[in-house]
């Protein structure tokens, strides 16, 4: 799939589906945790892959000083929008949401506190997703944090599609990823692997849940990363 037909790809599924309403519950725990006396007007939060900005309003209510990418520029209307109209009012500092490709990043060095994805990442394939580290590694601060969820081997789905790589496929035909293009799922060892060659592993946990109703098992890594200290 080339580039234009990727981004028309997310325009569509922004367009035409509701997501993105609220944020999960385990990044609102991760931010309360990790920010709960800090002067959160000071700490620079940066979504790769933000959508229709759940996570962003959530963030930037709680008085965060949000940034997002996305390569939607529908997701990026949709999250400006929200922001303006629900979030008016809030005294926290102005969201800075953009249109581009987290491989290329238009922020400079030691930009960020925290950089946060959630389910955005894994649709690639992995030479993309390490280009994107590298990238995400660059705009962190020494110390700073990376907050990523990713889907797990025992999803629903791996291994039904079209192979691109080992973990890597397209097309996927059930499951939480089915229509959702390019997926890569990920074991505990690989995550290691790819995101500990770039930062420091703080925590790696994973939720194994089911879905009788739609008959699916669906496996999510939750992983918490700093950049080193030099």
């Amino acid at each position: 799939m080339s580039r234009a037909d990727y981004t028309g790809h997310w325009d569509d599924k922004f367009r035409t589906r509701a997501w993105g309403r609220y944020p999960p519950e385990d990044l609102v725990r991760f931010m309360g945790r990790r920010f709960r006396d800090a002067d959160r007007k000071l700490v620079r939060v940066l979504e790769a892959g933000c959508g229709p900005g759940a996570n962003l309003w959530f963030m930037h209510r709680e008085g965060f000083a949000v940034h997002g990418i996305d390569i939607s520029s529908t997701a990026i209307e949709i999250a400006s929008q929200r922001l303006a109209t629900e979030n008016a009012g809030f005294t926290s500092p102005q969201p800075d949401l953009r249109v581009g490709n987290f491989c290329s990043l238009p922020w400079h060095d030691a930009h960020f506190d925290v950089v946060i994805d959630i389910f955005a990442l894994y649709a690639n394939t992995l030479p993309v997703i390490r280009r994107a580290l590298v990238e995400i590694e660059r705009v962190l601060k020494p110390g700073g944090l990376l907050y990523t969820k990713l889907w797990g081997t025992n999803t629903t789905g791996f291994g039904l599609g079209t192979p691109l790589e080992p973990g890597t496929f397209d097309a996927v035909t059930s499951g939480p990823c089915a229509d959702m293009g390019v997926t890569h799922f990920f074991s505990r060892e690989e995550i290691l692997s790819e995101f500990g060659g770039v930062f420091q592993p703080i925590a790696i946990d994973y939720v194994l849940r089911s879905d009788d109703v739609a008959n699916q098992r669906i496996e999510e890594f939750q992983c918490q990363f700093a950049k080193a200290v030099i």
